[in-house]
Order: C-alpha cells, then structure tokens, then sequence
C-alpha cells in the first residue's frame, strides 16, 4: 500500500512498505531544480525517515529524472548574495543527502544532467533506464564545482574519466555509464522499477544495523583516502560563487537560454 507522506507541488513524496520515495515532480521543465527544490530534499528525506523508512528512493516524473538545475533562476543571479544562496541550498542537498543514514537510491528515469548528476551521485546507489544520457557540463556554463562533488565523481569513475567529463561537457549514454561505474546497472524502461522495488525489498529484509554500519564504514573509509579537513583547508566554497557571478557564465546562461 502506498501512503502519501507530503504532497508538494513540485516534491512529492510517498512511503510504500518500508521504502520510501522522493519524486521530483516538474516534468515541464525536465524535472529542474529551483532553490526551493533544493530546500525541500533534506526535510523530505527526514520525513521518511520519522515515518520509519528503511530505504530512500529518488526518482522523477515523467521522461526524465533531473536536467540539473533551473536555468531561468539561474538567470536571474544578480549579486552575491544570490549566488551564495543558491549555491548554499544546493551544496547543502547534496552534502545532506550524501551523509543521509538511510541507505539511498537514485531511480533514473531519463536524462540525468548537471546538477541532476550531482543529486544522483550523492546516492548510495544508481540504477537507470538505458535510454538515459548523463553529464555535468559545468566547464559549458563557465562556472566550477566544489572538491566535494569532484571526489563523489571521482570515487565512482577514477580521476581520468573525472577529468575527461568536467573538461568536456560531453553527455555519456546510460551503457557508458554503467561501464565506468557511474551507475550500477542500466535497465529496460519497464524493467527499472521492478529491479530497483526488489533491491529495496532486499535493503529492508537485511539487518538494518549491519547496513548502517557498512554505509559508515564506506564513507570512514573514503573520508580517511581523502579527509574531509584536507579539502575543507583549501576548498574555498567562494570560488565556485563568484563563477556564477563572471561575465562568462551570464552569456553562456543567456544562450542556453535564447
């Protein structure tokens, strides 16, 4: 039976057994982020959390899962003060959602793009229909990530395909993907939910202690590889602000958007 947690009109989310579900619910945009979105990911997942969730799913409705994010807020950067806050919500998700104690999956129902990726990777696990395409084109937009979303990307694909996708911009195909370990499986549309509802069942009829004490262990394993104060001494989060503040990234957003 599926129960409906919280309705938003562009998150909603549901618990169905002991899984449950945040859907990013904008498919007239291809499932955009705005900052609000942004804002709404942590206290959705906290919710299912409280409603004795044992497994959280984030996917998207309609065609696609997340084209990254919004590019007519985007647009409207005017200062930075507005950069530093939109950037805040979404390093916030994503930081969030990466140390959420639930284990996590990303359902990705079509192109996963930009900050979409980001969303994905910040997952425990990712499973994709194989007409999805993937990419973080920020080098396109003329703006920089911080060294926390490049060691989430580079502990999933290794630092030569890092390199190699946040140089180019280019979009991977879900195939691609799976061959260097972005995600971990590609399946037929009407075969993914399925396979992601028996993964889930088998997460929750596994001792729920013993897989929070291997999701810590993982991330105390990748934490002493790369300490989170080692990057903290020199990623200075206003750098990646004032990228969205440069003269390059408001002509590259103006044709994107034109």
């Amino acid at each position: 039976m599926v129960e409906h947690v919280n309705t938003t009109e562009q998150i909603y989310t549901e618990l169905s057994g002991s899984a449950g579900y945040v859907i990013i619910n904008r498919p007239e945009s291809q499932n955009a982020m705005t900052q609000s979105m942004w804002d709404a990911l942590v206290p959705s997942l906290n919710d299912l959390k409280a409603l004795g969730a044992q497994v959280v799913v984030i996917t998207g409705t309609g065609n696609a899962f997340c084209a990254g994010a919004d590019f007519n807020e985007l647009a409207r950067i005017d200062g930075e003060e507005a950069a530093a806050s939109q950037w805040s919500s979404i390093k916030y998700a994503l930081d969030e959602l990466k140390a959420f104690t639930l284990p996590t999956v990303a359902m990705i129902n079509g192109p996963c793009m930009g900050g979409g990726c980001l969303l994905a990777m910040a997952c425990d696990l990712r499973y994709a229909v194989n007409t999805a395409r993937f990419s973080i084109p920020v080098g396109k937009l003329g703006i920089v990530l911080d060294d926390s979303n490049i060691l989430r990307l580079m502990s999933l694909v290794g630092p030569a395909v890092a390199s190699e996708l946040l140089y180019t911009g280019v979009s991977i195909s879900a195939a691609e993907s799976e061959m260097v370990g972005l995600i971990n499986r590609a399946l037929e549309p009407a075969d993914l939910p399925l396979y992601v509802n028996e993964i889930c069942n088998a997460i929750c009829e596994n001792g729920q202690a013993s897989i929070f004490e291997t999701k810590c262990s993982i991330a105390r394993i990748l934490s002493h590889a790369h300490p989170e104060g080692a990057l903290a001494s020199f990623d200075d989060q206003s750098r990646v602000v004032e990228s969205y503040l440069s003269d390059d990234f408001q002509s590259r957003i103006r044709q994107k958007r034109s």
